[in-house]
């Protein structure tokens, strides 16, 4: 009689150590479940602003594809106008100026093409990042319905199975912070690279006031422009 009131009162202490180490294994994936939800959505916020990015570089390499199409519009007019057999045995002027932006402004596009393109990669990376965390967050969600489980039928088995998918979310949401780190830090060096590259392109293009010499061979001093001006203001 006492023996089995000793096997009862050892297996009631076996009961109450359980649930207490299963209480804890809830809180801890609770903690998961909380990591993961925040991760995710900082990655959700940071594709949004990489996309954004994005967007101003599409817009950039749209206006210089439009300038470089203008240019090539102008060449083809003098090509239909059989001015270019002509023009180019004594290097007119107005070739050599449509050339020269012709040079320019491809170079532009290419350089903004390039910069446009740099963003894929951390757009992807934080698109795959997302993903990760939403899945290790569905892995810790799973274990914490397991783990209550066990507390209310007292199986062990069921909280050994909570931890080991508490153990797989940890390994998820590690390679993935890992992953994603290396994935955006490298791209976002290239982007700033494509970047300055072309802000240079551009202010080299600015710089060399090509425009400013164009006006003043059409308008030496600028007297049809004032001209302009003084019938714009009466």
């Amino acid at each position: 009689m006492s023996s089995l009131q000793e096997k009862l009162e050892r297996a009631e202490t076996t009961i109450h150590v359980s649930s207490k180490h299963v209480g804890l294994t809830i809180a801890l994936i609770g903690v998961l479940i909380a990591l993961c939800a925040s991760m995710a959505g900082s990655e959700h916020n940071e594709l949004t602003r990489t996309m954004t990015e994005q967007t101003q570089a599409n817009s950039d390499y749209s206006g210089s594809s439009t300038k470089f199409r203008m240019v090539m519009v102008e060449l083809e007019k003098l090509r239909h106008e059989s001015l270019l057999g002509s023009i180019d045995a004594g290097f007119g002027p107005e070739l050599k100026r449509l050339l020269r932006l012709y040079l320019d402004y491809s170079r532009e596009r290419d350089f903004a093409r390039h910069w446009l393109d740099s963003y894929q990669p951390a757009v992807k990376a934080h698109f795959d990042a997302t993903k990760g965390y939403d899945h290790a967050q569905l892995f810790a969600e799973i274990a914490i319905v397991v783990a209550s489980l066990a507390v209310l039928l007292s199986n062990r088995p069921a909280w050994i199975i909570s931890i080991v998918l508490g153990v797989i979310c940890i390994g998820i949401l590690t390679s993935t912070f890992l992953k994603t780190r290396h994935a955006v830090g490298h791209a976002v060096g290239n982007i700033r690279q494509a970047e300055n590259a072309f802000r240079q392109v551009r202010e080299s293009h600015l710089g060399s006031s090509g425009d400013e010499r164009t006006l003043e061979e059409l308008d030496p001093g600028g007297k049809i422009r004032a001209e302009i001006q003084k019938s714009s203001q009466r």
